[in-house]
């Protein structure tokens, strides 16, 4: 039980001890780094021994709500992505003299992840659902750009909307079980065969999708996106675009097939639909775009629908790659925004029309950002190119027609990420200015991780496909997936 608590609990002593720090900003920097990075090396260490145990005491016995924790394969590929890119987002942060406070936020994000990616009962799913808007909310509030306090107001009014109502389905459920079996329980695997078993309650499978579907986003509920993305810090923007989006199909994956396999199959049709027009929605408006952040910021719209299709799909395969496309997007989104920072801190700007030719003055940028394109671009051999291939596939299975028509986003990916590539890197280079510097070795090893993730998932994606265990098409028992050993 002890080793699978420090998942959650070093991130959050490390974000209350950065509060201690507000004279030093150098070693809050360092010590955010470390605390962050901790948990990566616990996954690593306890994959075949600690990461086997739970955590399970009693949290409000009047209403059988129970802290319980435990992680499977499907929990543990979003467990890494987030032990991932946080440590990578405190190399992204304003330097402000309240910079401590940032970290601190960025901590406590990953703590709540931590214990949302890992929750066994409904209550602290949902508790913890809620709280990981918290710290994304104050870094754009405060740390934005000029309209951020319009973009996190927005930002903030979708997230509750979609989740008042998902507390109203999961209250419902609560109540169900309660009528059923006669007990108080939030356990997912008590609330798990009523919910399967419900008639006539369809509309607790509405709102509660609602709120994944908002957060993720799925078209037409993306009204926060543009504004959130752009006007967010760096830090922000990655933790918004890498995680929170990730926590929207997590809750799909989890909730969608556990709880609702027949009703999820039954209008299958509608959100695949509904996330077809979303990728190319997205698409087109980042082809678009001569703001390099809205690009990148609609592109991840286009490509979280995407995986949101695989999810949809209602398959063993389109499952299995939805959860594979998911962790390839967290890094390849990183990525992107990482490159955004470096040229926004060079160019002092994110317009694409402020500069030309980059590539004649900060080579390895261009190398790096190239790299980058490629992957989001779903090139052979690199990470995105094997997730989008099952989820068409799948999808072709089901509907020839759409997938077809699916098949003209990734064209369109690599119109207008190429053109992104040609304006900065290619054409007839501008005037040399003085913040025009090529990367320096720290800028370089932050990008390294994540151009060796890109290679390795592209030539083995079974690193990841591996975790989970098959489901079966008919979804007549929920989808679990594989425990670990």
């Amino acid at each position: 039980m002890v080793s699978l608590i420090w998942l959650f609990a070093i991130p959050l002593l490390g974000a209350i001890g950065l509060l201690f720090l507000k004279n030093s900003p150098l070693a809050a920097r360092r010590t955010a780094l470390l605390w962050s990075l901790l948990p990566f090396l616990v996954l690593l260490l306890g994959y075949s021994s600690w990461l086997s145990q739970e955590v399970f005491f009693s949290w409000f016995p009047p209403l059988g709500i129970s802290f319980h924790l435990k992680i499977d394969g499907l929990s543990l590929i979003f467990l890494y992505l987030t032990a991932i890119v946080v440590p990578i987002s405190c190399f992204v942060v304003p330097k402000k003299d309240n910079a401590y406070i940032f970290y601190s936020l960025i901590l406590a994000q990953q703590a709540f992840l931590m214990i949302f990616f890992m929750a066994r009962d409904l209550a602290v799913f949902v508790v913890f659902w809620e709280a990981i808007l918290l710290p994304v909310y104050f870094m754009m509030l405060f740390w934005g750009g000029d309209e951020r306090q319009r973009a996190a107001i927005k930002f903030f009014i979708y997230m509750v909307a979609g989740s008042t109502l998902m507390v109203a389905g999961v209250l419902s459920l609560f109540m169900l079980s309660q009528t059923e079996n006669g007990s108080a329980s939030f356990d997912m695997a008590t609330l798990a065969p009523v919910a399967n078993s419900m008639v006539g309650h369809q509309w607790i499978f509405w709102v509660i999708l609602l709120a994944f579907v908002v957060k993720t986003p799925l078209f037409p509920f993306h009204g926060w996106l543009l504004d959130a993305y752009c006007q967010a810090p760096a830090a922000g923007s990655i933790l918004l675009a890498a995680l929170l989006s990730k926590a929207g199909i997590y809750g799909v994956l989890r909730i969608g097939f556990e709880f609702f396999p027949t009703v999820l199959k039954t209008y299958s049709p509608i959100f695949v639909i509904l996330g077809v027009i979303g990728v190319l929605y997205g698409a087109v408006a980042a082809s678009m775009q001569k703001d390099f952040k809205r690009l990148i910021a609609y592109s991840s719209m286009s490509h979280v629908n995407f995986i949101l299709i695989g999810a949809f799909v209602a398959n063993s395969i389109a499952y299995s790659a939805s959860a594979l496309q998911a962790f390839n997007h967290g890094i390849t989104i990183t990525a992107l925004f990482l490159v955004a920072y470096y040229l926004e801190k060079r160019l002092k700007s994110t317009s694409m029309l402020e500069a030309s030719g980059l590539a004649k003055y900060m080579p390895k940028l261009c190398w790096i950002t190239f790299i980058f394109v490629l992957a989001s671009i779903a090139l052979p051999s690199t990470s995105n190119f094997i997730g989008e291939l099952l989820i068409l596939f799948a999808l072709f299975s089901k509907n020839f027609y759409l997938a077809a028509i699916l098949a003209i986003s990734v064209i369109l990916s690599a119109v207008y990420m190429l053109r992104f590539m040609q304006k900065i890197y290619f054409e007839k280079p501008s005037p040399l200015k003085e913040p025009w510097r090529d990367l320096g070795l720290k800028e370089i090893v932050v990008a390294v991780p994540l151009v060796f993730l890109i290679f390795l998932l592209g030539i083995k994606p079974a690193v990841v496909l591996d975790q989970l265990k098959p489901i079966g098409d008919d979804y007549s028992t929920p989808a679990i997936s594989k425990d670990l050993p």
